[in-house]
């Protein structure tokens, strides 16, 4: 508000500005609510060239007149704003205190020192993230997100540090698009997440590389309320274990939805049921090497392959262990909507495959591994087929078979109950439906008791 002397009488002129941020001050406190959340296939992470268009940082217009407003002192702990007026200038600066927790990145501030406060944030994240380093503790970097969403074009790779919770306002709101050198320059990506780092409420994106790449750590990186999308690579590369989840989409990148290559190990932790591994143009969630898959609920459907795993037992130990609960794996487009190659250990719990073009279950005995789909006393409560919800050629395609009654199946779903089941050497595409598949031929008997069973929708 400017006042104004005429005629020996004041009269005021006020105006209004329609952005906190075009006036030089920060749009974080203003009451917004960030949003809830939410061959065979393999590959390995893509390479190719890409690059990013710098921070967006924004630059106010017109100019400012002097004001002889009072200038009231300001102090500052952590995520300070400053208490002082300062006419047209917008907010006076506080420097970030030693102290301090959280650092404040948006892209709109259009003051001339920003410094990392609420009042002054940066603008952008690499800005942010450099000002962390200098503190002790956990440190939040909250970057601030609009509708339509703010796009964080960061000129390299986003480096999030095992003491650091990248916060984002949700991935509606806010994205990070960047396509540089992740630790070597053979990989290229948007984010690179520590062991013991965390990133929340983004949409993140790689137009010449992978989303995120998860760093092999004791503590496992964090992805959480995260939309890993539309990437030229993996959405997720995960070096390592990484917790994935919860309201976590991983969707329609040009490899893999998650890559677990074959030097990594660690559990790959899906936590909670709101998540989605769909329309990628490989797999999934694709498992090379020795890393344990703990898949809580979600979604693999419309990929090439929903989960493939493959990784190899170490000379004289025991197969991988692998559980998976409440997946929905449909309308995938290769051999399975679930495939498990090398001699896995697979314990799958309330999870639907069907309509996919395969089958629904792909299974390899091999070095002792064995498949728990439920048996009498617990229930697998898995469908593997229905009245029209069928796959194209089997339910469940056993290769390696021992003898028969030898593996059950209590609760679950079928085309048929009792399930139907036909001998086919396993490098034989089926010609025909049958909700069961093993091979070799057994002389005598059928190798799955399924009982209880049901027919399914």
């Amino acid at each position: 508000m400017r006042f104004l002397r005429s005629s020996g009488s004041f009269r005021t002129l006020a105006f209004v500005c329609p952005l906190i941020a075009a006036c030089g001050g920060s749009a974080f406190g203003l009451g917004g609510s960030p949003d809830g959340g939410a061959g065979d296939g393999s590959s390995s992470s893509s390479s190719g060239s890409g690059g990013s268009s710098g921070a967006g940082s924004g630059s106010s217009s017109g100019t400012s007149s002097s004001s002889s407003g009072s200038s009231g002192s300001g102090s500052s702990s952590g995520s300070s704003s400053s208490s002082g007026s300062t006419g047209d200038s917008g907010p006076t600066c506080t420097p970030l205190a030693s102290g301090a927790k959280s650092v404040y990145v948006d892209q709109r501030f259009a003051g001339s020192i920003p410094t990392g406060t609420q009042a002054c944030p940066f603008t952008t994240i690499l800005e942010g993230l450099k000002a962390a380093a200098s503190l002790n503790g956990t440190i939040t970097v909250h970057v601030a997100g609009s509708s339509p969403a703010l796009v964080y074009m960061e000129s390299s790779a986003v480096a999030v540090a095992s003491n650091i919770v990248l916060q984002g306002d949700g991935p509606s709101h806010t994205t990070i698009s960047a396509s540089a050198a992740c630790g070597n320059a053979s990989l290229l990506c948007a984010v690179m997440i520590a062991g013991g780092g965390t990133v929340d409420g983004f949409t993140v994106t790689s137009p010449g590389g992978d989303g995120i790449v998860a760093a092999a750590a004791n503590t496992a990186p964090v992805v959480s309320n995260v939309f890993a999308n539309g990437s030229k690579g993996n959405g997720i590369l995960a070096l390592g274990g990484v917790e994935i989840g919860p309201n976590t989409a991983v969707d329609g990148n040009g490899s893999n939805g998650v890559e677990s290559p074959q030097t990594a190990g660690g559990v790959l932790h899906v936590v909670g049921t709101a998540n989605s591994f769909d329309k990628n143009m490989g797999n999934g969630i694709d498992v090379n090497g020795g890393a344990t898959l703990n898949f809580e609920g979600g979604t693999a459907s419309g990929d090439f392959q929903g989960i493939r795993l493959a990784g190899v037992a170490p000379s004289g130990g025991s197969p991988v262990t692998h559980t998976i609960t409440a997946l929905v794996a449909q309308n995938n487009t290769g051999p399975g909507g679930v495939v498990a190659y090398n001699g896995q250990t697979i314990k799958m719990r309330s999870s639907t495959l069907t309509k996919n073009s395969g089958v629904g279950l792909f299974y390899n005995f091999l070095n002792g591994s064995t498949l728990d789909i439920g048996d009498a006393t617990n229930a697998g409560n898995n469908t593997f087929g229905g009245t029209t919800a069928r796959n194209g050629g089997a339910g469940l395609r056993l290769c390696g078979v021992s003898a028969a009654d030898s593996q059950n199946a209590g609760s679950d779903s079928w085309a048929n109950c009792a399930p139907t089941q036909t001998f086919l050497a396993c490098d034989t595409a089926p010609a025909t439906y049958s909700d069961v598949l093993y091979a070799p031929a057994l002389s005598a008997g059928v190798p799955v008791v399924a009982a209880p069973c049901s027919v399914g929708p």
